[in-house]
């Protein structure tokens, strides 16, 4: 099985479908008519729904094999919907000013530069500059919606999750997983295995540690402002979701006077 499509089993035997889209409808609705970029957009997990809804998402990720499965998803949804192979590096040059929201969720983040290679001594110091052009493909006043792991929780330092056993497209899929911090080398360590029938699979994955406090000073140096949790957000016990937005630019700023000048009128 591809690691794609492997990966929307565990969404949907992982994520509580309806809460995420809720959640998500919630938000699209204060952006109404309004630009919007999923830019981690994956295989299509809800963002498909989405659209199919009638909501206009510009989709992209960084990832080949996600995207082929999204069109696969697509196509079943009877949807012709045209992702953007793209990194986020690229995201300010394709399309400088021109989104009102956006969004990447799914903690994809802190998987920069490292999701399809999984090279664990890779760096953070990229995430800087992709926030950067993040804010470049924003509109002045636009928002980023983005997601970080949360503060590692009492149960799950206790050693592997176990989710419950559920039927998905007429499979039945147990997932348990164990996500654990390392420190001493910043990166984080995520290990899944998902019986799906009788066929057992396992993967791991290696992201960055990666928590708010350097979430926050990037998304300053990247020029946001109005840096804010969403509190209360519970889509996933291990997520925690921050928005933060591109200044309006000073519209009469061209008329001011230089330093200095005088104002004094004969």
């Amino acid at each position: 099985m591809r690691f794609a499509e492997l990966m929307d089993f565990y969404l949907e035997a992982c994520s509580d479908r309806k809460q995420v889209t809720d959640h998500l409808e919630d938000l699209l609705s204060s952006f109404p008519e309004k630009s919007i970029i999923d830019c981690s957009v994956g295989t299509g997990f809800i963002t498909l729904d989405l659209i199919s809804q009638g909501y206009g998402i510009v989709c992209t990720d960084g990832s080949a094999g996600m995207l082929e499965q999204f069109e696969r998803n697509a196509a079943e949804l009877g949807l012709e919907a045209n992702p953007v192979l793209l990194d986020w590096a690229d995201l300010s040059g394709t399309f400088p000013d021109m989104f009102d929201l956006l969004i990447c969720r799914g903690n994809s983040l802190v998987y920069a530069n490292v999701w399809d290679d999984n090279t664990a001594a890779a760096g953070a110091s990229s995430i800087a500059g992709h926030l950067k052009s993040m804010y470049g493909a924003l509109k002045p006043g636009g928002f980023i919606y983005v997601d970080i792991p949360a503060a590692p929780s009492e149960e799950r330092s206790s050693g592997r999750i176990s989710h419950v056993p559920c039927e998905i497209r007429g499979r039945q899929v147990t997932v348990t997983e164990s996500i654990a911090d390392i420190p001493e080398s910043e990166i984080r360590r995520w290990d899944v295995r998902m019986e799906i029938d009788d066929e057992v699979f396992e993967f791991t994955r290696h992201s960055h540690m990666y928590g708010e406090s350097r979430l926050r000073e990037a998304l300053e140096q990247a020029g946001f402002v109005e840096i804010m949790p969403l509190e209360g957000n519970t889509l996933r016990e291990h997520y925690q979701v921050f928005t933060a937005r591109k200044p309006l630019g000073n519209v009469m700023q061209r008329f001011a006077q230089p330093a200095g000048a005088s104002s004094a009128r004969f």
